[in-house]
Order: structure tokens, then C-alpha cells, then sequence
């Protein structure tokens, strides 16, 4: 009997609650909670952390992205440290890939998004996750951008210690190495497949001298391959430059702090905008040429063979959303500003913001407008920095318009003027505003 009054009595509660949600329904002026798969206004981003890591890797990014127009429902950091802590990274990277492609389909992204694709930013060995996706799942055909940072595209040294590393010898640590399955797999055919648009950033310029004690890298995780994946001594960091892609070199920052860096995440975020802000909070476009090596005189690793500048032209424009106009500028960045100097027992390479060495530059900048002047300046700096940049003021330029960025630079790394870069050039290459 107890039991049947029991149950009557919850019976009696879930006929009244029922009545009561049909009768009344939500208080008069209160809205009812969005559903929990509701349409996006802009394309979802889906942040990828790396190896030992989890997606605490992205807070600072994620603030820069709200601020940057993207809601906190348009952000999605995927999860998988539970199978890449220390002592869980026996899961293979592609079965890794595997779980981000479910991920993407359990929060329905594809069908959310307002032109049915999404945009993927990824740190680490979460690039290698989010390349797999892409080439495994055909995941190229519905992301429309894909950025890595210091992401080791072609391998890294660190996976040469394999068999002496403990327990940071694991699956994916094994994966990571320079001829792995996983990379000959990942760089067959075209390294930058479908129409994905691909951009890399690293903080080592690609020929840091691999001597003790290391003081001249700033990535001293991602190192000791080159762009082809041979094992280099010589272009310790081009690793995670792709043949394809837009590869950037932020300023010298550490492997775990680059996804933290403002500028690189500015870029990032100009990066994976629409040209004319279509399905992202504003529009924005990039065009950059190639990072070259810059010599006062001789070439590495010639005793009189002073480095003095790697230099890299951009030209960007942003706007609005639809804007008639953008604001266009260029910029040109400096890196490895120093000098090769033999000393005995052995040679020492200065850099600037190491021993005293600052590094100082002269430019001459032009932006190009329709083959005309549309901006002019002759900026200059002195920094104790290896990473330093100098633009020209931003000017309109109309749907249409072609624009390009042209500097003529010298640089001074430390001694004598014979030992300076004079009268170097470099160009970002012709951008079409859309």
C-alpha cells in the first residue's frame, strides 16, 4: 500500500509540473534559452591544442577572437588530453583526427555555419591532428582555413631521443619524427590539399646555429629539421613552414607562448577572415613574400660571413563587412638581426637582444596603389630585439584596386658600416582588394 501511495504521489507531481509548463509557460518579458544547436552568425573556429596539453593552451586567443567580433558561441576548443597527457599518448594521430571530425559532427558545425564551413587554428602537434583530419576525413572540403603554429610539419629533434625520453616516449612523440609514417603520409602528393587556405607560423627563422647552449632559438622544441624533412644542422626551424601555404615568422617567442603572442594571433586572425567579411566579423586580406636572408657580406658558415637581416614584406587590408573600401598598409618585418663572429675555441653567433647587439633599421616603404604612390614613409627604429617591424600609414583603397608593398631597407647589426645590409629590397607581392 505504502508503495502505491508513493507512486500515486509522483504521479500527482509530474501531471502538475506538466500542466503547469503548458499552462503558464515562461514568465511574461523572459526569453527561453537559445536551442543547443542554434544557427551561427559567423563560421565557427575550432581551436586545436598540442601534444600534453589541453585547451587552457587558447584563453588569451579566445579573448582576442571576442574582441575581434567572433561570439563566445562561434569559439570551439577541442578537447583531447585525455589521450595525449603524459602516459596516455598511445593514441595514433590519426585516430586523433577521428575524434575531431566526431567532435565537429556531435556540435553540428558544418550545418550551423552560415556558408556550411568551419576555420581551424591548432598549436603544436594539433596542426598534425588537424592536417589528418583534413586529408583523412576530407576534411579540405569544408574548412575553409587552416593555421598551425609551430606546428612540426616535417619533424622535430626531439623525437630523436625517443629511446632514452621515459615516458614522453610515446605513440604520437614517435609519430613526430622526421620520416615517420605519419609525416611521409601527411606530406605525399601536395602538402596543402583542396582549396583550404593554409598559413603557418614559427618563431625560429630556419638557421639558428645547433650549437650548446641552444641561446639562439626561441622555438628549442620545434627544431632540427628543414622544410624537405631532412634531419638539418643548418635549417634547424623551417619545419613547420608548407610548401602551399602563407608561412609567417613571428617574433621570437617560446613553443608554448606563440599561441599567446599578439601579433601572431592578430595575423592568425586577419588570416582566416573573408576577403569581404562575408561569414567573419570583418573582412581582411594578406599578401606576403617569401622570408629572404640577408648578408653584409659572405654567407654562413664563412667565418667573414656576418648575417645581418632576414626581411619579410606584407601587405594587408581590413574593413568592415561589405565595406566599399579597406584600409590598406605594408609592413616590413625584420628577424635574426646579428652577426657570425669566429672566435676561438669556437664561433659565437650574436644576435641582436643578446651581448649588448641591438639591431637598428632604415626603410624606405612604399604601398603601391593601382601602380600609383598610395602611401609613403621612411620609418625607423633601434631595438634590442631579434623581431622588429616597421609599416607605412594605412590609406583607402576601393574594391578592384590592385595594391602592393615595396621597401628598400639597410641595417646595422653592431661594428663597423662595412659589415651592414645596404640598399636590400623586398616586396610582399600584388594584392587584388575584394
Amino acid at each position: 500500500m505504502r508503495s502505491r501511495i508513493l507512486a500515486l504521489r509522483a504521479l500527482f507531481v509530474v501531471i502538475v509540473m506538466a500542466v503547469g509548463s503548458v499552462a503558464f509557460g515562461p514568465a511574461s518579458g523572459a526569453s527561453a534559452a537559445p536551442p543547443a544547436h542554434a544557427q551561427l552568425g559567423h563560421r565557427p573556429v575550432v581551436f586545436v591544442h598540442g601534444w600534453h596539453s589541453g585547451p587552457g593552451t587558447w584563453r588569451h586567443m579566445i579573448d582576442k577572437a571576442e574582441e575581434y567580433g567572433y561570439a563566445s558561441n562561434e569559439i570551439f576548443p577541442f578537447d583531447y588530453s585525455a589521450f595525449s597527457q603524459q602516459g596516455n599518448g598511445a593514441t595514433p594521430i590519426k585516430s586523433l583526427a577521428g575524434k575531431l571530425a566526431a567532435y565537429i559532427q556531435e556540435n553540428k558545425l558544418l550545418s550551423r555555419s552560415p556558408d556550411g564551413k568551419i576555420d581551424i587554428v591548432a598549436h603544436s602537434m594539433g596542426g598534425l591532428v588537424s592536417r589528418a583530419y583534413l586529408k583523412q576525413n576530407q576534411g579540405h572540403a569544408t574548412t575553409a582555413h587552416l593555421v598551425t603554429l609551430a606546428t612540426p610539419n616535417h619533424g622535430t629533434i626531439l623525437s630523436y631521443f625517443c629511446p632514452v625520453a621515459g615516458p614522453y616516449c610515446d605513440e604520437q612523440a614517435r609519430e613526430m619524427d622526421a620520416g615517420s609514417g605519419l609525416l611521409t603520409w601527411l606530406n605525399s602528393g601536395t602538402e596543402t590539399p583542396g582549396n583550404t587556405q593554409y598559413a603557418t607560423f614559427r618563431s625560429n627563422v630556419g638557421d639558428e646555429p645547433m650549437a650548446p647552449p641552444f641561446t639562439y632559438w626561441c622555438d628549442k622544441t620545434v627544431v632540427g629539421v628543414d622544410d624537405d624533412g631532412e634531419k638539418s644542422l643548418k635549417h634547424s626551424g623551417r619545419t613547420s613552414a608548407l610548401k602551399g601555404a602563407q608561412n609567417f615568422v613571428s617574433p621570437c617567442v617560446g613553443h608554448d607562448q606563440i599561441a599567446n603572442d599578439d601579433w601572431t594571433i592578430e595575423k592568425a586572425l586577419n588570416w582566416i577572415a573573408d576577403s569581404d567579411g562575408a561569414h567573419t566579423p570583418k573582412a581582411a586580406q594578406i599578401r606576403c613574400g617569401d622570408l629572404n636572408e640577408r648578408w653584409g657580406k659572405g654567407s654562413w658558415p664563412k667565418p667573414d660571413g656576418w648575417v645581418s637581416a632576414h626581411a619579410q614584406s606584407c601587405v594587408i587590408a581590413t574593413g568592415a563587412p561589405h565595406a566599399a573600401t579597406k584600409s590598406v598598409h605594408t609592413e616590413l618585418q625584420i628577424r635574426g638581426c646579428g652577426y657570425w663572429w669566429w672566435s676561438v675555441p669556437a664561433p659565437t653567433w650574436w644576435y641582436a637582444g643578446v651581448d649588448g647587439v641591438n639591431c637598428d633599421v632604415h626603410a624606405d616603404g612604399i604601398l603601391w596603389r593601382d601602380g600609383y604612390w598610395g602611401a609613403h614613409d621612411k620609418p625607423s627604429t633601434s631595438v634590442y630585439e631579434r623581431w622588429t617591424q616597421v609599416r607605412t600609414k594605412d590609406v583607402p583603397a576601393a574594391k578592384g584596386a590592385e595594391v602592393e608593398g615595396s621597401w628598400k631597407y639597410d641595417v646595422h647589426a653592431y661594428q663597423s658600416s662595412e659589415w651592414d645590409v645596404k640598399a636590400a629590397k623586398a616586396d610582399s607581392g600584388a594584392l587584388v582588394i575584394q
